[in-house]
Order: structure tokens, then sequence, then C-alpha cells
């Protein structure tokens, strides 16, 4: 882009990021932060809507995040001894 054009650094045009940067900024957040709070919450899910929590683990499956599932199992487990 040219300094005169309405690009910005990322290569997109316009105020709005689009959809992929908007997803991929969300999923890089999502393993880089310490959200270990959102574990309690899935196991509340668990306990109340376990359907409700199904379907988010297939979204992510389905997205290609895989382990979310298994790393909130694990940490049930350990923190039931």
């Amino acid at each position: 882009c040219e300094p005169e054009d309405s690009c910005c650094c990322c290569g997109w045009e316009g105020a709005s990021p689009p959809l992929s940067a908007v997803v991929w900024s969300y999923i890089t957040l999502h393993h880089n932060c310490d959200l270990s709070f959102l574990s309690d919450f899935r196991y509340t899910m668990q306990k109340r809507f376990p359907s409700i929590l199904e379907v988010y683990y297939k979204s992510n499956e389905w997205s290609g995040i895989h382990g979310i599932r298994e790393n909130d199992q694990m940490t049930w487990l350990s923190s039931k001894n």
C-alpha cells in the first residue's frame, strides 16, 4: 500500500478487520492467556447443561481446536484429589 491509501499495515482496507483476523485473534488469546476460570465455568455447565457443553466441545473440534475437553477432564480429576 502507498502511504496515502487508506490501507492498514495488516493488509485490509477500511476501518474493520476481516472476520478471519478477528477469529485468529480470539484463538490466539484463548491459547495464550491463563483462562482457568473458564474451566470452572465449563465444569458448572457440565453439571447443569451437559448437552450445551457438548455442543461447545464439538464446535471447537470442528474448527480445528482440539484438547479442550481432555484438558478440562484432567483439571477436574486433579482438583478432586
